[in-house]
């Protein structure tokens, strides 16, 4: 590598990390695309140090790469993992590039745990739900037990995820114009925020109250009475319920 107007200065002493870095991707994947081999590929955070505009490149190169070769991508860079996921869609021009997450994970005393599905705040909603759905069948034997303090702490849990899943929904349901984490605009999707109504709206402030009063306490109530696990069923059925309506009118207007 040379610069050109100034062809006897080392580039490692004008270029700053991130253009470094861009240069190197760059020759990688311009020599990748000289062989016949398809011989997976592996990267190691490859945006570290990028700008937005360089990261989006990346994402749609990589995801364009793993078309015809595997690509793994190690990296704890959430905002990147999205931009990944959302490049590697199906468009009009292209089929949807295949994607399966791993989860490292660390327990207490030893780490490198591997898990099938990412983190829930990027796992794919509808796995979210069905993933509380089991987990609330699990659970709820402490209830039925009688076991105070085990539910306690399980109710809270639910409230954390049911609030967070809701919050999620409404995203979802203006990702057809801008998506979290992205600079993007579609307006091509705008269309489908014409279904919503009031009700829609009124419906998701009313289970997000409702998710956010599971342990509030009434005036002068010490010691409130938890939710019972139908009631928490109910509040995870009432989420999926608006998600898929939604969805369904959305799907017949676009």
């Amino acid at each position: 590598m040379r610069l050109i107007n100034k062809p006897s200065e080392p580039v490692g002493k004008v270029l700053s990390e991130g253009e470094h870095r861009c240069v190197a991707l760059a020759a990688f994947l311009a020599e990748l695309s000289t062989i016949d081999a398809q011989s997976a590929i592996v990267f190691d955070d490859p945006v570290s140090s990028l700008d937005h505009l360089h990261r989006d490149r990346v994402a749609a190169r990589l995801a364009e790469a793993g078309a015809t070769r595997q690509v793994i991508v190690f990296t704890h860079d959430m905002a990147f993992l999205l931009l990944l996921d959302e490049a590697c869609r199906a468009t009009k021009d292209r089929e949807a590039t295949p994607v399966a997450y791993r989860l490292i994970s660390r327990g207490t005393d030893n780490s490198g745990f591997c898990h099938q599905d990412p983190q829930a705040s990027v796992m794919p909603l509808d796995k979210v739900v069905d993933g509380m759905k089991a987990h609330l069948a699990n659970l709820k034997i402490h209830h039925e037990r009688g076991d105070q303090a085990k539910w306690l702490r399980e109710v809270t849990s639910f409230q954390d995820q049911l609030r967070t899943c809701w919050e999620r929904a409404v995203e979802e349901v203006v990702g057809p114009v801008i998506r979290r984490l992205s600079r993007k605009i579609d307006t091509t999707g705008l269309i489908k925020l014409t279904i919503l109504t009031d009700t829609d709206c009124a419906t998701m402030r009313e289970a997000f109250g409702r998710c956010s009063a599971l342990l509030h306490s009434q005036p002068g109530k010490i010691n409130p009475r938890l939710p019972s696990a139908s009631v928490i069923e109910c509040e995870i059925s009432a989420l999926a319920n608006w998600i898929d309506d939604i969805r369904a009118r959305q799907e017949k207007v676009a």
